[in-house]
């Protein structure tokens, strides 16, 4: 690599950083082991839906806690919670390994697992001003972005792997073992102790209702809230017609629903790689540009006559989508106060979830009273409503460096 190419990467001139993405990566690929085999593990055991579906609903209930995990963040030094969390992820999925309890064990694990990474997703994303330039910040999240979708692409194979070549408690050994490394690398990080402005000290609910009362009345946390919560909301429905489009509609088989449906994960991916090497580009106009993709490749897989029409489609929506991401946390960590950050992104992530526990509610009806094109063309209808609204509240000012970020603080290289 020349040396204007190693200036230019964030990851190769930023050694703190660098620790934190490669933490980040290897409990991003741990989280997506851990899912797969648990899947696959509770599907063979106990062979129901029900089974499966109350799985995946003690790993996404503790997300509702957001706001108040982002309190934690805001008030401990992030790095001792992120190590804190990798520890208690390793000690329960070896737990896991050796007990390899029964489903009401299982879901209770899950559970814990899940509180686990809601307090470490805060910490996580609020951490990054602390560790980079303002200027780096669309970079860094691109990168984090990165790794996120390692977890989507690279997870679930080695899930798949482990389940196969070392059976179901061999899987969770490993998922422990990833969290330690996670925990080890982080070790490289230097402290990043809460801020101490206030003079006050304050309750926990007080600063839980601190943070959502931020959120309120700050106009850039505001408008990436609500776009959120309406685009997952809508966007979210078409996860329930994908499979019915792809084999109902479209004649796919199991390979090619497969295809369709990780083209949407490698479209993400290519966005975050292509978005890793930018300082100049505006937060704004990429987050309202990638709904307006999301939007756009949403119609286009409804529309599509076949099967690799559909790819490409879903692949252009998932640009947008990993465009988003990265987009919405450089907004955020520019516009919030370092003591805050903790607590909105915990908002954000709360959102998000709602927002898609209420497209996979409402998708199903309303697949069964329609069909899969007529979802595809709500989704996408309602994800271009959400592009007129972010540009209506999303502030012009909101692509200027704001307080994320205190004067003096660079990250050490």
């Amino acid at each position: 690599m020349s040396d204007v190419a190693r200036r230019r990467n964030l990851l190769m001139r930023n050694r703190t950083f660098r620790r934190m993405w490669t933490a980040r990566a290897i409990s991003f690929i741990g989280d997506g082991i851990a899912i797969t085999a648990l899947v696959l593990h509770v599907g063979a055991v106990r062979g129901t839906g029900t089974a499966v579906g109350a799985l995946l609903l003690a790993q996404a209930l503790p997300h509702l806690l957001g706001p108040m995990t982002g309190v934690i963040a805001d008030r401990t030094d992030q790095r001792r919670l992120m190590i804190a969390c990798n520890l208690g992820n390793a000690v329960v999925f070896g737990i896991a390994a050796w007990w390899s309890p029964e489903l009401p064990g299982l879901l209770v694990l899950v559970a814990i697992s899940s509180t686990l990474d809601t307090m470490f997703g805060p910490a996580g994303r609020s951490a990054i001003p602390a560790l980079v330039d303002g200027e780096d910040l669309l970079s860094a999240n691109a990168w984090l972005g990165t790794a996120l979708n390692m977890q989507v692409a690279i997870g679930p194979l080695l899930g798949g792997l482990f389940v196969a070549t070392l059976g179901f408690r061999g899987a969770m050994a490993a998922d422990a073992a990833s969290f330690l490394l996670s925990a080890a690398w982080l070790l490289g990080v230097r402290s990043l102790p809460p801020d101490r402005s206030r003079s006050e000290p304050s309750s926990f609910l007080a600063d839980t209702r601190e943070g959502l009362a931020y959120v309120r009345r700050q106009p850039v946390a505001r408008a990436v809230v609500v776009t959120l919560f309406i685009g997952v909301a809508f966007a979210g429905i078409d996860n329930v017609a994908l499979v019915f489009l792809s084999r109902d509609v479209l004649g796919a088989g199991p390979l090619g629903f497969g295809v369709v449906a990780a083209a949407f994960g490698m479209g993400m991916l290519v966005a975050s790689v292509a978005l890793s090497g930018g300082r100049s580009r505006s937060p704004r106009t990429l987050f309202i540009g990638g709904w307006l993709l999301t939007a756009a490749g949403t119609l286009l897989t409804g529309l599509a006559p076949a099967v690799w029409l559909a790819t490409i489609a879903q692949a252009i929506g998932g640009a947008g989508n990993g465009a988003d991401n990265v987009a919405s946390d450089t907004l955020i960590q520019r516009s919030v106060p370092r003591e805050l950050l903790g607590r909105v992104f915990g908002v954000t992530s709360t959102a998000a979830f709602v927002g898609g526990g209420i497209a996979y509610a409402a998708g199903g009806p309303l697949l069964d009273a329609t069909s899969p094109r007529f979802v595809f063309l709500v989704a996408s209808v309602g994800v271009l409503a959400v592009v007129g609204l972010a540009h209506v509240m999303l502030p012009r000012s909101s692509d200027a460096r704001g307080p994320g970020r205190r004067p003096g603080r660079r990250g050490r290289t």
